[in-house]
């Protein structure tokens, strides 16, 4: 063999050996962001994306990086549509576009019939909504001006309001989206004897876009980390009776702080994605979990930020850890008063927006 083989083979080597170093990155790069992309699913009930937002201490050192705030919350899950019949929906749109009391969120037809709509007929519009894989609400008319919740209203309703969501975390809605609506409701009203009046389809497209884009604004979740400071894991049982005693409740493989109300204010989950399991943590340590806050879905934002930075302190305090960001790094007040300064801007761009933060919008929207 020449020593122009030789090179060749040698060259055709380092080529190999560089292409798997590269391969393996990418892979490691791939996992990270999955994980973290999925973090706030279990504890919220959903993602436009993945960029983070970082803030870093005021002296500007770049390997400083402090508790990151992701925008889009994790990935909703396929079977997550469903759907959602509050009491007291607002007037609908008028034919040609929404006018000012009507739902933000909400495409909506007015369904008038000659006879009382019976059980099995309504039953049968549920069920074909359901099939539209959307968020659908239905309300009927009990009195002039109030409207329930469908499953709450009498035996025999003769108007209706049914409404589809124009965006969720999923994304919005699309043309053929509202005219699969529009052409169910219809055919079903037509098997009832009864009419209906369907705005223009024109002006909520331009709506459902602006939705989709405000959520992709507003939809972030803050995360922190409590790590094994000592190199030496938590304990399974020790970590459980710690987030016990601060009032987190082991849900569906998560700890959660839940309100008054029974709603979730921020989650306590493993470091690595993985559910707890009350078996495992009778034996296995951890090296480190996090403490998720997910902002749109949350009222008092800023207040349970603060009492979720309190509860991460007496957890590193507890177990012998530290408090850190996604880069292992300590985090400090100046970070700290930076995402409350973020997380009020949020807040008011929700305010504005008529979408408060924790309300019934904002639960139906950011799911």
């Amino acid at each position: 063999m020449g020593p122009w083989e030789q090179m060749s083979e040698l060259q055709i080597g380092l080529a190999v050996i560089g292409a798997v170093v590269i391969a393996g990155v990418m892979a490691y790069n791939r996992v990270q962001e999955a994980r973290f992309r999925k973090r706030a699913e279990a504890s919220f009930a959903g993602d436009h994306g993945d960029v983070l937002l970082e803030t870093a201490a005021p002296d500007s050192r770049a390997q400083r990086i402090e508790p990151r705030m992701q925008t889009g919350a994790p990935e909703a899950e396929s079977g997550s549509a469903g759907r959602m019949e509050p009491v007291g929906l607002v007037d609908s749109a008028a034919a040609n576009a929404p006018d000012e009391g009507a739902s933000p969120i909400d495409y909506t037809i007015e369904v008038d019939a000659e006879q009382p709509l019976q059980r099995p007929a309504l039953h049968q519009l549920i069920e074909a909504l359901a099939g539209l894989g959307r968020q659908t609400v239905i309300t009927a008319s009990v009195a002039d001006g109030i409207w329930v919740a469908v499953a709450n209203a009498p035996a025999a309703v003769r108007r209706l309001r049914v409404s589809l969501q124009l965006a969720d975390r999923r994304g919005h809605l699309t043309e053929a989206d509202l005219l699969a609506f529009q052409h169910l409701v219809t055919q079903w009203a037509q098997g009832t004897a009864a009419s209906v009046r369907a705005p223009e389809i024109a002006p909520y497209l331009h709506i459902s876009r602006e939705l989709d884009q405000f959520c992709n604004d507003v939809d972030v979740a803050i995360g922190l980390n409590v790590v094994a400071a000592s190199g030496e894991p938590f304990t399974g049982t020790k970590l459980r009776s710690c987030a016990e005693a601060a009032g987190l409740r082991l849900e569906g493989g998560v700890f959660r702080l839940l309100d008054a109300h029974g709603m979730p204010l921020f989650s306590l989950e493993h470091q690595q994605g993985e559910p707890f399991d009350p078996e495992r943590m009778r034996t296995a340590g951890l090296d480190g979990v996090t403490l998720l806050l997910d902002v749109p879905r949350v009222a008092q934002g800023v207040k349970v930020f603060d009492q979720m930075v309190d509860t991460g302190r007496h957890f590193a305090s507890t177990l012998g850890g530290a408090l850190v960001d996604d880069n292992r790094v300590a985090v400090t007040e100046a970070g700290l008063e930076q995402i409350r300064g973020q997380l009020r801007h949020i807040y008011a761009a929700m305010d504005a927006r008529g979408i408060r933060a924790g309300s019934g919008l904002a639960l139906r929207l950011f799911s």
